[in-house]
C-alpha cells in the first residue's frame, strides 16, 4: 500500500522521536508510576512488598519530623527565592549595558551554574569553617567575631541558602538578559523623547515587559528550592538538630538509610503534589 506524502512525513517524524520518547517514558513515566505503586507498600528492598494502602501517607502527615522538614523547606525557599530573583535581575540589567569586557562578566556570572553542586558544596563547607574559613576571616577584618555557620541551628539554614542563591544567580540572570534583549528599543526612544529618567524607563517599561520572564524565573526557582538536596547532604547532613533537614533530605534518609522505600516514595509523591499545586497557583 502506497502511503501519502503526509503519512510518510508523519511516520518519519515519529521514527525520529521514538528513541527519546521511549527513554523518557521508561525513566520518567514508568518511574513515577512505580514510585506510586511502592508508596502503597511496606518494602525494605530485601523482603517482598507488603500492601499497606495509604498508611505511609498517614504516617507522614502524623510525623513531627515530616512537618519539620516541610517547615525547613519553606524557610529555605523564602531565603532563596526573593534574593535570587532580585539580585539576578540587577545583574542582568548591568550585563545588558555596553560595558568594557561585558562578555567576560557574562561568562563569570554563569560559571557557578555549570559547576558541580557536590564540588561547590565541599568548597563552601571549607569557606564556612569556623576556624580556618574565608567567611570568618573576612568578618574578622571588620571586627566581627567568628560565626559557627554550619554548626549553629540559627545560622546553618541561611548559610546553605546563600550557596543556593549563588548557584542559581547565573541561570536566572541569563534568562533575564534574554528577556531584556527582546524588548524593542523604540519603547525607550519614545520615553526619552517624553523626558523619562532611567528609573522611570526601568519601572514603566522594563519591569512590565519582563513579567513573563519573571514568572518563569520564579516558577523555576520555587521548584529548585523545594528540591534542594545535594548541598544540604554534603554541608550539614540535615543538622544540626534537624535545622537543615529539608524534605528531599528527609526522603533520602528514610529511603536509603533506613530502607523504608514505601514511606520514602510516599514523601516523594507528597513533594510532587506540593510543587504541582504551587506551580498551578502561580499560573492562576
Amino acid at each position: 500500500m502506497k502511503l501519502s506524502r503526509t503519512a510518510r512525513n508523519n511516520l518519519t517524524g515519529w521514527a525520529m522521536v521514538a528513541p527519546a520518547t521511549i527513554i523518557f517514558g521508561m525513566f520518567t513515566f514508568f518511574a513515577m508510576g512505580y514510585a506510586l505503586f511502592i508508596s502503597l507498600h511496606s518494602w525494605n528492598m530485601l523482603r517482598p512488598m507488603v500492601w499497606v494502602g495509604l498508611d505511609n501517607y498517614k504516617r507522614a502527615f502524623s510525623s513531627p519530623e515530616f512537618w519539620n522538614s516541610l517547615k525547613v523547606t519553606v524557610l529555605y525557599s523564602v531565603y532563596t527565592i526573593i534574593p535570587s530573583v532580585t539580585i539576578s535581575l540587577l545583574i542582568a540589567l548591568l550585563l545588558n549595558k555596553a560595558l568594557v569586557g561585558v562578555g567576560f562578566y557574562r561568562v563569570a556570572v554563569y560559571l557557578p551554574v555549570i559547576t558541580s553542586m557536590a564540588a561547590a558544596a565541599v568548597v563552601w563547607r571549607y569557606i564556612y569553617d569556623p576556624d580556618l574559613g574565608l567567611a570568618n576571616y573576612l568578618l574578622g577584618l571588620v571586627g566581627v567575631s567568628p560565626i559557627r555557620w554550619l554548626n549553629d541551628p540559627k545560622t546553618s539554614l541561611p548559610a546553605v541558602a546563600i550557596v543556593g542563591v549563588w548557584k542559581r544567580l547565573g541561570y536566572n540572570a541569563v534568562l533575564y538578559l534574554s528577556g531584556l534583549q527582546g524588548i524593542p528599543g523604540y519603547y525607550y526612544e519614545a520615553a526619552e523623547l517624553d523626558g523619562a529618567s532611567e528609573w522611570q524607563k526601568t519601572w514603566g517599561i522594563t519591569l512590565p515587559l519582563l513579567s513573563p520572564t519573571t514568572f518563569f524565573v520564579v516558577i523555576m526557582q520555587v521548584i529548585a528550592s523545594f528540591k534542594v538536596f545535594v548541598s544540604v547532604n554534603i554541608m550539614t547532613n540535615g543538622g544540626p538538630v534537624r535545622s537543615t533537614d529539608v524534605i528531599a533530605h528527609h526522603l533520602f534518609e528514610h529511603s536509603f538509610r533506613y530502607f523504608r522505600m514505601g514511606y520514602g516514595s510516599a514523601i516523594a509523591y507528597i513533594l510532587f503534589m506540593i510543587i504541582f499545586l504551587l506551580t498551578l497557583a502561580q499560573f492562576k
